[in-house]
């Protein structure tokens, strides 16, 4: 008996202890959100890049005015980290056409593309970014897709780009009847027994919203729920999952159609976090839970400032939580719920509309005016309470004849750094929600809030500190970076003297030294333009057996969109487009030859090959026997005596490895020539598995401790003409500017006030004045009028 009464007190101390465990677990504090964001934030700082344009679309001819807008991510202030913008034009094929690096002062900068004549028409795509931004993927740049409008021209267009064109207008008809519908649990999760508010999204393959209509089905073929879509194949459904059952959505389109799709698989146990209201700076949330009585905590932030943190215990299952709203600026919410483990379980994104954004008065004497009439415009800016603002701003006063075919996914500065800078992937037309026309646009946001996702952090890199990979540093100005190897075998040549000098009119000479991994560096001025550098180094012993790397700067690759390209054109110098020279044949011209009689096999390279990204990818699939695996290259035949299939490399009969092969610009190269077996017996043992032999235009690429190449400096703005008139030679040149005026350096006066005036030209036309900027504090303000000139 006393052995059953003593495992019984052992049976209860043990439970004892356990629910002591239990309960002080659930009591263990939660990390400091607010220092753990600020900690990522300091060591990862986050920038928002926006580019004020003066037009919607151009035409070949004309010039592509630009103001360029860096802000800290989290205030929206001027950025005051990055010194250099790259600013470029994107091709159909992805190809940067024309590119430029903007000097930034303060977060500000300005420049122009010029559009020749001869570029063909088509849909074309302007981006901004600095180097540090590419270390957190292409979708945090600024991108814009614009149409450039040359019909005269289109007899410059090859036959296949006339194809492609075809094919390319069937594939768009195609993609628009396919459809994709998606369902968002709000929160995250369905869990069987808890209420939920489903969103979906009906898109087409062109990313466009589709009105449809339908109802949830169970496996027992029960109807459980009907939805419409609201807006832009968006909306929302109700209904209460059970355990055990699958769903599915029948829905039919407008045309007709109908089509099925999968929900997601509820879980058996889990969270629900739910919004009940949120307007009037008022947040009510709802939290449900099948477990019993769980603590968890709601914590709040926008962009990296923690708004509200609470830590509750979910009595019966559920609780309903007032968040405090007083003072919050205007942009995205993020609400994450985390359990007693701190790990995230449901996270939910709100849009809060403060009164905080700047109020721009464009102030003018009336709204009709005759051909080259003079138009006096005062800008007033002001906050919310009245006070007047100081700030940076742009304006544009254009027209709008041209057809811009993108128009769907294009924002302005107050949508683009309060939402669309925010959230993953594209959204249509994303200024309709804050047009105060539109009655619906707070419901219809919220739609897409619940339907797009967040990009900025992951909770698991903020609240456990995990280093993020860092490949592009933050420059302060121009600079060559690079290293130095043997011959072969890439062994770094450490300690070496290695001289940089400008050849473009400067004539100016940098020396250093590499480092213990055989690394240089060159800080440079600030120059402009393009600039011909050259690079020479050499060993100790005065020989020049050696290879002279730079780092690649390869800007990122870009989702291809489409335009007819024409290949009688070529990018030279950082913002024109230049045809290609007919070839004369130059008698006294050195050809490169290799140093064996006859190859196995040629490719010649045209410009077509020319704009793929890499020498690899030209080479793939063009050269019988040659087999290309990413970096990878085989010329099928038995292996070397070192065990490797690697064909020995040569650029302009330089040993050379593969990395440099990749490192190689398409656009230098001639022509590719192959040696199999005996052709490549001249090679010794080097040779034996074949040789890729590759030659450059210039024949110049690689010679032994030297390097040429153009690099690009500042771009050097112009400016913008604005003609005067009232004098006695008005009438002796026309003028049928589509854009009256352009200034990119408004600057307020401690009164709010800018004072501007221009002339109107022959042109009669409905004209767009628009103007946007941000405060020295990150509060940001637009206003758009109109004025008839007849």
């Amino acid at each position: 008996m006393k052995r059953i009464v003593k495992q019984v007190l052992i049976l209860s101390g043990v439970i004892g202890l356990l629910s002591f465990s239990l309960v002080f677990r659930s009591q263990i504090p939660f990390p400091n959100l607010a220092a753990k964001l600020e900690s990522y934030y300091k060591r990862y700082p986050q920038q928002k890049a926006y580019l004020h344009l003066n037009k919607l679309a151009y035409h070949a001819g004309g010039r592509i005015w630009y103001k360029a807008y860096l802000v800290d991510a989290r205030t929206h202030r001027p950025d005051t980290i990055s010194k250099i913008l790259v600013v470029e034009i994107v091709n159909s094929f992805g190809v940067s056409s024309m590119i430029q690096l903007a000097k930034l002062n303060r977060g500000f900068a300005q420049g122009d593309f010029y559009l020749p004549d001869s570029i063909p028409e088509g849909l074309y795509q302007i981006r901004a970014y600095t180097n540090w931004m590419r270390n957190l993927g292409r979708e945090y740049f600024f991108q814009r897709d614009i149409n450039i409008w040359n019909p005269e021209h289109s007899y410059t267009l090859y036959r296949d780009d006339k194809l492609a064109n075809k094919r390319h207008k069937k594939k768009s008809i195609r993609k628009s009847k396919n459809i994709d519908v998606q369902f968002f649990p709000e929160g995250g999760y369905l869990v069987s027994g808890l209420e939920s508010k489903v969103g979906f999204k009906a898109i087409n393959d062109l990313g466009l919203g589709i009105d449809i209509e339908g109802n949830i089905f169970d496996n027992k073929k029960k109807i459980v729920s009907t939805f419409n879509s609201r807006h832009l194949g968006m909306g929302t459904l109700g209904f209460t999952p059970e355990d055990g059952k699958k769903y599915v959505a029948e829905i039919q389109t407008a045309d007709g159609k109908d089509h099925r799709f999968d929900l997601p698989e509820a879980l058996e146990s889990g969270y629900v976090l739910s919004v009940v209201e949120n307007r009037d700076n008022q947040l009510k949330l709802r939290i449900s839970s099948t477990l019993p009585d769980p603590m968890v905590m709601v914590a709040c932030h926008m962009r990296g400032e923690v708004i509200y943190r609470g830590q509750v215990r979910l009595a019966n299952g559920s609780r309903t939580i007032d968040v405090p709203m007083n003072d919050v600026p205007s942009g995205i919410l993020h609400i994450t719920l985390f359990d007693d483990n701190r790990e995230p379980r449901c996270e939910r994104l709100v849009f809060v509309r403060s009164e905080d954004l700047l109020r721009i008065a464009v102030l003018k004497e009336k709204s009709e005016f005759k051909s080259r009439e003079k138009v006096n415009i005062t800008l007033l800016a002001k906050d919310r309470q009245d006070n007047p603002v100081e700030g940076n701003f742009s304006l544009s006063v254009s027209d709008r004849d041209l057809v811009n075919t993108a128009l769907e996914f294009q924002s302005g500065i107050i949508t683009n750094l309060l939402l669309t800078s925010d959230l993953a992937g594209r959204i249509e037309n994303p200024d309709y929600y804050f047009d105060d026309k539109n009655s619906d646009a707070t419901e219809a946001l919220d739609y897409l809030l619940l339907t797009q996702g967040w990009r900025r952090f992951k909770w698991d890199d903020v609240v456990n500190e995990n280093r993020l990979v860092i490949q592009y540093p933050i420059p302060q100005g121009l600079s060559v970076h690079g290293r130095l190897t043997k011959e072969l075998f890439d062994i770094p040549l450490k300690n070496l003297p290695v001289t940089l000098t400008i050849l473009s009119e400067f004539n100016d000479v940098f020396v250093t030294r590499t480092d213990n991994r055989g690394r240089y560096s060159f800080d440079l001025p600030d120059y402009e333009d393009t600039l011909q550098v050259e690079i020479t180094a050499r060993r100790q012993n005065g020989k020049k057996n050696l290879v002279i790397y730079i780092d690649d700067n390869d800007l990122p690759e870009t989702e291809q969109i489409y335009s007819s390209y024409s290949r009688d054109m070529i990018v030279r110098g950082t913002n024109v487009f230049k045809p290609i020279p007919e070839e004369e044949i130059d008698t006294m011209q050195v050809v490169t030859k290799g140093i064996y009689n006859e190859p196995d096999f040629v490719l010649e390279v045209d410009d077509q090959m020319r704009t793929y990204n890499s020498v690899l990818d030209m080479i793939q699939g063009r050269i019988p026997g040659v087999q290309v695996t990413g970096n990878s290259v085989m010329i099928r035949g038995p292996s070397s005596i070192y065990g490797s299939n690697e064909p020995l490399f040569l650029i302009d009969n330089i040993p050379v490895d593969v990395s440099a092969v990749q490192s190689m610009s398409p656009m230098d190269v001639e022509r590719i020539e192959v040696l199999k077996g005996p052709s490549a017996a001249i090679y010794g043992v080097r040779g034996a598995n074949g040789v890729i032999a590759i030659f450059t235009i210039r024949g110049r690429f690689m010679i032994k401790g030297k390097i040429n190449f153009d690099m690009l400096g500042y771009h050097k703005p112009r400016e913008f003409y604005s003609p005067k008139y009232g004098t006695e030679f008005d009438d002796l040149v026309e003028d049928f500017r589509s854009t009256l005026y352009w200034n990119p350096n408004i600057r307020t006066d401690s009164t709010g006030m800018a004072q501007i005036s221009f002339y109107c030209s022959d042109r009669t036309s409905t004209f767009y004045i628009v103007v946007e900027g941000i405060s020295t504090q990150g509060q940001v303000g637009s206003n758009e009028k109109i004025i008839q000139v007849q």
